[in-house]
């Protein structure tokens, strides 16, 4: 491992943007080839950029200090696509966003889960120094289609927050390269729900701890 994990030091250098490119293509010989191209990288890749520095502080590789992101078709650029894949937990982790932010899903039922089951083992991993990627959740709704809106982030470290009885949890967005600043910001109100601040981009209606499993970051040896 490469020292402390922080998001000066272990974020990429690059933001989260990327161009209207098919982040995957297939394609098929024959007489007449076929090329099938799916998705659009200009949707994000903050997931595979979450495992991605992950793997890499594992490996004690530094992300390379260049502010342009990979271009397409290299193998930087297909190792965050598969990462990205990766980070969808086989459509577990999109399942999780659409349940949390849920319109009919109540605060009371969001907070539960996040004080009882996701902090706390977001806390255990920050205890044995290993960073977590979470799952950020913005938007409530009942549309698919707005979880391109939900988020994907680093946390590397918990401290007192603000307020009295707060946690803080620093974070590495991808979107925020170089941020050491961002903070998630984690309190219960009076009346026992859960209130969140975060400071790297739109209001956080809950959160959740992903199911990171570690690949060897070739690109980047």
């Amino acid at each position: 491992m490469n020292g402390i994990f922080s998001a000066s030091t272990n974020g990429f250098a690059f933001a989260n943007r990327w161009p209207h490119v098919p982040p995957l293509r297939f394609r098929a010989g024959g007489p007449v080839p076929i090329e099938l191209a799916i998705g659009d990288a200009a949707n994000g890749l903050c997931g595979g950029m979450a495992f991605a520095a992950i793997d890499l502080w594992l490996a004690g590789v530094r992300p390379d200090v260049d502010p342009l992101p990979p271009a397409e078709g290299t193998p930087a650029f297909r190792y965050l696509v598969r990462r990205q894949l990766d980070s969808f937990e086989l459509g577990l982790g999109p399942a999780r966003f659409y349940l949390l932010g849920a319109p009919w899903r109540s605060e009371a039922s969001r907070s539960r889960e996040v004080m009882r089951r996701e902090l706390p083992r977001i806390r255990h991993d920050l205890a044995a120094g290993r960073p977590v990627a979470i799952g950020l959740v913005h938007a409530v709704s009942a549309n698919p289609a707005t979880l391109i809106q939900d988020h994907q982030v680093v946390v590397y470290g918990i401290e007192a927050g603000p307020a009295a009885g707060s946690l803080s949890l620093r974070i590495y967005d991808p979107n925020l390269p170089g941020d050491g600043s961002v903070r998630l910001v984690v309190r219960r109100e009076p009346d026992g729900e859960l209130g969140l601040m975060y400071s790297g981009g739109p209001p956080v209606v809950a959160f959740f701890r992903q199911g990171y499993r570690p690949r060897d970051p070739l690109p980047w040896r």
